[in-house]
């Protein structure tokens, strides 16, 4: 009997201890996941968009998105070009660390990086579904991050807009002819490519082209989307905007973090940063898209009015473009090896994905 009542006794004091540390694994493991929900985090970051354009819009709005979603948890503060630094300065402070995060285009790259120009706009190059699927489902993701590989920083793509006016002009270009001897602005491989063409290429900050072409400085510019460019006034001195966009089809952009500042985040925080910026491929381009066909009906109140020309830069010229932009793109891999391996990427990507598309989707 005192054999059995000593077993009992030593079963529930087995049972005691089990149930006692199971509770204090609990309560540990408890503890430590409410402190890390509980730990709240703030960056500082800026855009290379001056405030109320469009482009900033985007910014800002990621900003708020990540915000919100964390509950607060992780408050980003989003600044306009010149907060902190200027806009081509932002790869370097968020390198450094003397922002926490920007809004970027990788375009204001290109002179330390030539591969960064696919990661932000290439003339004659895929459009916004094609650089979507890309980078969401094929390896561009990937290939943005390890440009950077020399920087301290967490690179996440964060969307496209629409299409830009190929030019606002002083006199009419309908083809290749006219182009020719014209003084146009470019930067970058539009830049290159239309000095090739025969174009005077000069170099104009954004927030002088409409002086410069008000001055005659330049007979035409390329700056932006519609609805970028109503409301800076081009076509009260440029009667005369030229489509389409073969020179930006579209425009890519990213979040970039800190690399120190995105490794202390806990995980679910950085799940929350991710899918944010994921979701603006579809949200930006939406937005864009929007305010785009509402200045467009504006555009055509004004040719109605005798007020602009529109003109459709002939078909047969922008063949001939193409040709000459892959020409210089293959002279450029020829040349850099990183050039080459996202140039071939997105090449084994488009003869994958070319066929099925011009076999489903209308062309009317």
């Amino acid at each position: 009997m005192r054999k059995k009542s000593f077993v009992m006794l030593s079963l529930v004091l087995v049972l005691i201890l089990a149930v006692t540390a199971g509770c204090a694994t609990t309560t540990t493991t408890g503890t430590q996941n409410s402190a890390a929900q509980g730990k709240t985090y703030k960056w500082v970051a800026q855009s290379p968009w001056p405030d109320g354009t469009v482009l900033h819009w985007m910014a800002t709005e990621i900003a708020k998105d990540i915000t919100g979603a964390s509950g607060g948890r992780l408050t980003i503060e989003m600044h306009p070009v010149g907060t902190v630094v200027g806009a081509l300065d932002l790869l370097d402070a968020v390198n450094n660390g003397s922002l926490d995060a920007i809004h970027s285009w990788e375009g204001y790259w290109m002179g330390k990086i030539p591969a960064a120009g696919f990661f932000a706009a290439m003339p004659l190059g895929m459009n916004e579904q094609e650089y979507m699927t890309w980078v969401i489902k094929d390896e561009g993701a990937q290939l943005w991050q390890e440009i950077f590989k020399d920087y301290n920083i967490k690179v996440l793509p964060a969307g496209c807009y629409t299409p830009e006016i190929l030019y606002q002009s002083k006199v009419p270009i309908r083809n290749l002819e006219d182009l020719k001897g014209k003084k146009v602005r470019g930067v970058g491989f539009w830049g290159q490519i239309q000095s090739k063409l025969g174009a005077s290429v000069v170099t104009v900050a954004g927030n002088e082209v409409y002086q410069a072409l008000e001055r005659g400085v330049v007979d035409a510019i390329e700056y932006a989307t519609p609805a970028s460019n109503y409301p800076l006034g081009f076509h009260e001195v440029a009667p005369y905007l030229v489509v389409p966009g073969i020179h930006q089809p579209t425009s890519t952009f990213s979040f970039i973090v800190n690399k120190k500042k995105w490794d202390e985040l806990p995980d679910d925080l950085k799940r929350i940063v991710e899918l944010c910026t994921q979701n603006m491929w579809g949200k930006a381009w939406a937005h864009a898209a929007a305010e785009d066909a509402k200045v467009w009906q504006k555009y055509k109140k004004l040719e109605q009015a005798g007020k602009l020309t529109i003109i459709q830069f002939d078909p047969k010229d922008q063949v001939k473009i193409k040709q000459m932009a892959d020409e210089l793109y293959a002279e450029t891999a020829a040349k850099n090896p990183m050039f080459k391996k996202v140039y071939d990427s997105q090449n084994k990507f488009l003869q994958l994905y070319s066929p099925w598309r011009k076999a489903m989707q209308p062309n009317y």
